[in-house]
């Protein structure tokens, strides 16, 4: 009897994914060009009184769930069948009855509460949605809810489906399996008040917050938990890889809703819809929408899935190659539920095609399907773009509204160099607020151009000395409008603890615990007010992530490289603290740069190698002595990479402005090309009309220092750092301070760098760059694959700061006007 009522089964004929374009048609004669990794799957014979027991189950818990339906007609078991079935077609690894009737419970109660939803005013939505998330965690909620506006809730009917549900899966699933079943619900009823608050103007409406709302209301996460607590070692179930796995499938699977479902979404008036959404930040009126607009829209929104899909491909890869370490039973288990998570892409979509809700028709009004194969790498074509000296910046489409950023450590070179990148752009970027723990430099706001102080508001705030409560009164009495994203760049340098070249981070425990203090303190002072939390939050650290101060490492250096424990960094706390805090606030995703040495110029940051490099080779010059390099051959030729602030703030705008950028990720940048001091050298050499020289040939003229603790690779000798002189060293010469004074006077000059608070700062890091015989570069390949194709030459770079520099009136010129190799 139940064979009668169309009980399927599915199987896949690969292991591993095919990646294919699958064609679908719209209307108006437009189609869709969709990538899947497709596995093959296709329904086969069901075998007799398969999912019997599911289907009867299922049936009893749609009585369960509304026990005034009509539930002895045929119509009545078709529907459970029918969900029984999709449940067969997304999942076709599933062995597991229990596991089954869970899933059919959850899809048939999302789809329920979806249609009764939509029958409430947007309040009465977020109070039961509220209520809601209480029944099914069994506790009380802390979702905030305006007391205004909060009704009394009238209408129980979700809250019964879900008490309903909570029976019915508690008795098929064990206690550690249900519960994390229930957080990801929890967090899927979350986001329909996200929804709700999105379409009342309450957050960002925009399609970037939409897309993040959108992954969540898909529902897929309670399936993806639930397969992690059964199949997986408890130590295997939590990692960032497969947080970003999830999210991605989810993005997708969302996408393909909207994108199969759009025209009877601009039937019915939908505004839950990527397109529709799209169509309304570039139009507004969608009633006069030509084709020709309507057909760019669909085509981002189907590119937007595309990049979602090859994420997820990234990710899997990543989850797979990671567990190969591990033991067989564990490694096959890890590969084997990847797969069965990346499969849903394909199978959601030929869900959604056979949906009766979706109108996928061609010319003839029937629908049609099409697979072609692809190649592992998709076709993109992308614009790029020169600005000065840097080459292949993006270009990007109008905003559909004008951003708000917010900059701290705004005075120093990375800040500041973010503030002119923004300030460059003003129909994209309409205020911008800068913090600093101290009052801006006089040419703050003259070097920006005209009109920055209407588009730039200065707040001087202490992270260090203020408590996160005070932080955000400052801050929330000086912003009145919602923060779109952070750029957050500030830093504090202990004083060394003596005058060596290897004391600079000796400090590591002062150094971290002053640098989380602050940097822990801005986070809880953006808790306390929702206008401060951005959409997304970049955090610059550095290449120090992966301990080259502490000897050689691995190069070049990768993103996924394991951290290094020698000693206490805090980066991996700045880290693990806004990872943490972006899970607590689900609409703020975050993204980690780690540049190199900095390339720049401003007049309020004397931690700066180029700073110590001039002023030595300018006083040498006027002393008529040669330059010569403090360190041996090894440090004259060792491949370093050298980061330029300018770069690097296009670099960090692209990655708040570019959706296909995931949540947590973490990138190398630097100019694109190696570098090395011996090259550097000769050519300061010309730019200032001075003789120069290369290292000594002898070893006894060396000091020859071994540098302490282990070896930040693991293995291998540790680095030695030789020298026959240091520039801090230098800087103590009485004829050098002398000649400082005499230029001074001569060009206006406004630094002291003999100055005590200043002179270690300034030497010792520019030693740091010069000095050592490990090589220093890092893979910048992950940024290219995700489509940034910015470079510069290092060289240039330099030349242009050093006379930048000048222009501040903290070192002499070069003589050479004209950058020439």
């Amino acid at each position: 009897m139940l064979l009668a009522y169309g009980l399927q089964q599915y199987a896949r004929s690969r292991q591993t994914p095919e990646r294919r374009t699958i064609s679908i048609g719209l209307m108006n004669n437009i189609s869709l060009a969709l990538d899947i990794p497709d596995f093959g799957v296709s329904q086969i014979e069901t075998k007799p009184n398969a999912l019997a027991r599911v289907l009867l189950s299922h049936a009893a818990f749609r009585v369960s769930m509304q026990p005034e339906q009509e539930s002895a007609g045929e119509g009545f078991l078709d529907l459970c069948a029918a969900e029984v079935n999709a449940i067969s077609l997304l999942f076709p690894d599933l062995q597991s009855d229990s596991i089954h009737i869970c899933f059919a419970a959850w899809l048939a109660f999302v789809c329920l509460m979806d249609d009764l939803l939509e029958t409430l005013p947007f309040p009465e939505q977020e109070a039961v949605l509220i209520e809601t998330i209480e029944i099914v965690l069994s506790r009380p909620t802390h979702v905030r809810i305006n007391p205004l506006s909060a009704p009394t809730v009238r209408d129980k009917r979700i809250q019964a489906l879900a008490k309903a549900l909570v029976d019915h899966c508690s008795h098929h699933l064990s206690s550690p399996t249900v519960n994390a079943f229930f957080r990801a619900a929890a967090n899927v009823l979350q986001a329909h008040i996200d929804e709700v608050r999105f379409l009342e103007g309450r957050i960002q409406n925009d399609l970037s917050t939409y897309l993040s709302v959108r992954s969540r209301t898909i529902a897929l996460d309670p399936f993806f938990e639930v397969l992690k607590r059964e199949y997986l070692p408890v130590e295997w179930q939590f990692n960032t890889a497969w947080d970003n796995l999830q999210l991605e499938i989810g993005c997708s699977a969302g996408l393909q809703n909207d994108l199969i479902g759009l025209g009877k979404d601009l039937e019915t008036g939908e505004q839950l819809n990527a397109v529709i959404v799209l169509l309304r930040a570039l139009r507004g009126n969608l009633q006069d929408t030509d084709k020709t607009l309507l057909t760019q829209c669909i085509d981002l929104v189907t590119t937007k899935h595309n990049q979602s899909v090859l994420r997820a491909l990234n990710f899997a890869e990543e989850i797979i190659r990671s567990a190969e370490t591990a033991s067989p039973n564990v490694s096959a288990a890890v590969s084997q539920l990847t797969r069965h998570i990346l499969l849903l892409t394909e199978t959601h979509l030929r869900w959604c095609t056979k949906a009766k809700r979706y109108q996928t028709k061609s010319n003839d009004g029937n629908p049609w399907i099409q697979d072609n194969k692809l190649p592992v790498t998709p076709s993109v074509t992308q614009m790029v773009q020169p600005k000065g000296i840097i080459h292949g910046l993006p270009v990007y489409t109008p905003p559909s509204k004008p951003l708000t950023a917010l900059i701290t450590g705004s005075t120093g070179v990375s800040g500041y160099q973010m503030l002119k990148t923004l300030f460059a752009s003003p129909d994209r970027w309409a205020k911008i607020y800068c913090l600093s723990s101290r009052p801006p430099p006089t040419n703050f706001f003259p070097d920006l151009g005209p009109s920055s102080t209407s588009r730039v508001h200065h707040i001087q705030v202490n992270f260090l000395t203020s408590t996160p409560s005070e932080i955000s009164h400052i801050l929330s009495s000086q912003i009145p409008e919602q923060i779109d994203h952070i750029f957050y760049f500030s830093y504090h340098q202990p004083p060394p603890p003596s005058n060596n070249v290897l004391d600079l981070w000796a400090n590591q425990d002062q150094l971290s615990t002053v640098n989380t203090t602050m940097f822990n303190n801005f986070l809880s002072a953006l808790s306390s007010s929702p206008k401060l939390i951005p959409k997304k939050f970049l955090l610059q650290t550095g290449t120090k992530h992966y301990g080259f101060y502490l000897g050689p490492a691995s190069i070049p250096a990768f993103e996924t490289d394991p951290r290094v424990t020698l000693s206490h960094n805090f980066y991996y706390d700045q880290e693990d603290s806004l990872a943490s805090f972006c899970t607590t606030n689900p609409t703020c995703k975050y993204v980690v740069a780690r540049p190199s040495y900095i390339i720049g110029a401003v007049r309020d940051g004397t931690l700066n190698h180029l700073l110590g490099i001039g002023i030595y080779v300018s006083i040498q010059r006027y002393l008529g002595q040669k330059i010569q390099f403090p360190g041996g051959y090894d440090a004259w030729t060792r491949e370093q990479v050298q980061s330029s602030a300018a770069l690097n703030s296009y670099f960090e705008e692209w990655c708040v402005l570019n959706d296909g950028v995931e949540n947590g990720a973490r990138f190398n940048i630097h100019d694109g090309g190696c570098f090395t001091w011996g090259r550097a050298w000769e050519m300061l050499g010309r730019w200032y009309g001075v003789d120069w020289e290369v290292p000594g040939e002898e070893e006894e003229g060396y000091r020859v220092l071994k540098m302490v603790g282990g070896c930040p690779r693991g293995y291998g000798p540790q680095a030695t750092v030789k020298s026959t002189f240091t520039l801090l060293e230098w800087s103590l010469q009485p004829e050098v301070e002398a000649a400082w004074k005499e230029l001074s006077a001569e060009h206006g000059l406004v630094l002291d760098p003999f100055d005590d608070q200043y002179r270690a700062r300034i030497f010792s890091f520019a030693d740091s760059a010069l000095i050592g015989d490990a090589p220093m570069t890092t893979s910048i390949a992950k940024a290219r694959k995700h489509g940034f194709f910015g470079t510069v030459d290092s060289y240039h770079s330099i030349f242009q700061t050093l006379h930048d520099l000048a222009k501040l009136k903290l070192i002499v010129a070069p003589v050479a006007e004209e950058y020439g190799l």
